[in-house]
């Protein structure tokens, strides 16, 4: 069955993952050095069927959400988000990124590559390092594949089944059974419980893709920290399915520490002075 005949509720259910990290005030503690990647976990459906998934998905979000038509600020993000997923690990997804226009500080990504972020993450970013820093997080989570991931063990989870029986329908290719037998019961909720090791993994992951691509992770954190500061009561509330945002700003700064050799920071970059200005009067 082709991944783009999945019913409804899967696109929702391997979304539920990235956009609670959308909230990017949203925080979790890293738990893991750099020295110790994390890897991939169980996974039924292949790298091939993320990208299916994820255009599907993509489709759907189109007719949602609306999309900014600025040909600058979208090559600025594209060029932004393709240096960065080029020191992705792991399958070499087709990385697309698109600004929402939103005044919402977040970001999400689908499986298989695509990452969206909103007009008002740009805005609220300090410098190029502090986006940077935002698709780095997206990114990691494509390419440890968490959505799929995650759907995977809502299969295993609803199903009983053992690992070889699973296995037989991943190697069938049988997405949409996959979609059925999980269901949409409960699917949420396993996901939301799921995502803090997701989250923590996506940090990690994304320092040190903004230190292979030459940004300083302290942009990441200091921009997770200003968001904290500033959210209130907001940000108290959301760490009920996430761990302390104050520990995800300590976390970061631990695997700065671990670095061999922290970048400097680069110089303000001009264009993102320019697209920020440019969106910002939209």
């Amino acid at each position: 069955m082709s991944a783009r005949k999945v019913t409804g509720w899967v696109v929702l259910a391997l979304l539920t993952l990235q956009t609670a990290c959308g909230g990017l005030l949203a925080g979790a503690g890293l738990g893991r050095s750099l020295e110790t990647r994390p890897r991939t976990g169980f996974n039924l459906f292949s790298p091939e069927q993320d990208i299916e998934l994820g255009e599907a998905s993509a489709e759907e979000i189109r007719r949602q959400l609306v999309v900014v038509r600025d040909e600058r600020a979208e090559a600025y993000v594209q060029r932004l988000g393709e240096r960065l997923a080029a020191q992705a690990p792991g399958y070499r997804f087709p990385y697309k990124f698109v600004v929402v226009a939103s005044p919402e500080v977040n970001a999400f990504a689908l499986p298989g590559g695509y990452v969206f972020v909103n007009e008002g993450a740009i805005e609220a970013a300090r410098s190029e390092g502090e986006l940077a820093g935002v698709l780095a997080h997206e990114i990691a989570h494509v390419s440890l594949r968490h959505g799929t991931t995650q759907a995977s063990r809502a299969y295993l989870a609803k199903t009983g089944l053992n690992v070889l029986s699973a296995l037989s329908v991943a190697l069938q290719g049988d997405v949409g059974r996959v979609a059925a037998v999980v269901g949409l019961a409960g699917a949420d909720k396993f996901f939301l419980e799921s995502n803090r090791d997701a989250e923590a993994q996506a940090d990690a992951e994304g320092a040190r893709l903004m230190a292979a691509a030459g940004y300083d992770p302290r942009d990441m954190a200091e921009f997770f920290e200003r968001l904290y500061a500033h959210g209130g009561e907001r940000a108290r509330e959301e760490t009920g399915d996430h761990p302390d945002p104050a520990s995800r700003v300590a976390a970061i700064g631990r695997i700065v520490a671990e670095l061999k050799h922290a970048p400097a920071r680069p110089h303000e970059s001009e264009e993102f002075r320019r697209v920020r200005s440019r969106l910002s009067v939209r």
